[in-house]
């Protein structure tokens, strides 16, 4: 058995819903190696074969209307739902946080809290902002949002050469937090101190700072022991491979594709649209996320994928 991500690489249930339970209908799905696009790995969906589904999403509901087939087939599955409350201009394509925190709220009151995870994620300061506006953020979304998820994972925003670059061209000014670490611990501080006014859970994601001390115990996005305590599933889950050095999430498989993200969020790691850039296309009938992979020059059926 293995774990699914839908996805680190893009937004599987706000825009790819169609297609995702098109390929559990037909258990698989087939998915380029992101270093090397002609090795294709077919990918086991059938639920016999899955641990879990973790759905990553900035917006969950194209997903909702397909959770009782999602449960009728025998799938287990978890969502993880990102809120930031950043500007506008930071995430454009991404819906107005009163819209997705709604969303959560009927995603909890169908599957239960506990499988239900928000994101706070990325932090960072934009424009004019001071260093209380991610706690006035964070404070403002927990209270909508006390009783509908189990836990909130925090990270602070990296200084990708691709973003930085991106938001030079955009001519926006942003902060990132990483140079000061007394004012991520004091942030950091104040999360956790909210957080558990507000019955969450909280954990950091790939933090290099240790936060432990101020609350926030670094944590797994992928987290076997969440899958076996929820389900009661038994599964070998070995570390990922190909993920940041502070990263301690289990392997998984990732069926996302790079560059086919309309979020267009600045701060992305990614280069978000640029697959459909090169005029490549997605078809939810096909097997893979982009056409164009239906005959690949080398396919493989090794889990996981590599970077995964």
């Amino acid at each position: 058995m293995h774990i699914i991500s839908a996805s680190r690489r893009t937004d599987i249930p706000a825009f790819y819903s169609p297609w995702l339970m098109n390929r559990l209908r037909d258990g698989y799905a087939l998915v380029p190696n992101p270093f090397n696009p002609r090795q294709v790995s077919r990918v086991n969906l059938r639920p016999e074969q899955v641990a879990c589904l973790v759905l990553v999403t900035k917006d969950p509901r194209p997903l909702l209307p397909h959770l009782d087939e999602l449960e009728g087939r025998g799938y287990r599955f978890l969502f993880q739902v990102t809120v930031t409350g950043l500007p506008r201009f930071l995430e454009p394509g991404v819906p107005e946080a009163e819209v997705v925190i709604e969303a959560v709220r009927r995603l909890a009151a169908r599957i239960g809290p506990g499988r239900v995870t928000w994101r706070f994620d990325p932090i960072l300061l934009a424009g004019s902002d001071t260093s209380d506006a991610p706690l006035s953020a964070f404070r403002a979304i927990a209270k909508q949002l006390e009783g509908s998820v189990g836990r909130v994972i925090i990270s602070f925003a990296r200084e990708y050469a691709t973003v930085k670059s991106r938001l030079r061209g955009m001519g926006n000014e942003v902060t990132f937090l990483a140079p000061d670490p007394h004012l991520k611990e004091r942030i950091a501080a104040g999360l956790a101190e909210e957080a558990a006014r507000h019955r969450m859970a909280i954990q950091s994601c790939a933090e290099s700072h240790p936060l432990a001390p101020f609350g926030i115990a670094p944590g797994k996005c992928i987290d076997p022991d969440q899958i076996r305590e929820l389900f009661g599933v038994e599964f070998r889950a070995g570390k990922a491979q190909g993920q940041r050095s502070d990263c301690l999430c289990a392997r998984s498989a990732d069926i996302g594709i790079y560059g086919t993200c309309p979020h267009r969020c600045l701060y992305c790691y990614a280069s978000c649209d640029a697959a459909f850039r090169r005029g490549e296309v997605h078809d939810p009938l096909k097997s893979a996320l982009l056409s164009g992979i239906e005959h690949p020059g080398d396919l493989h059926t090794t889990l996981p994928l590599p970077g995964c």
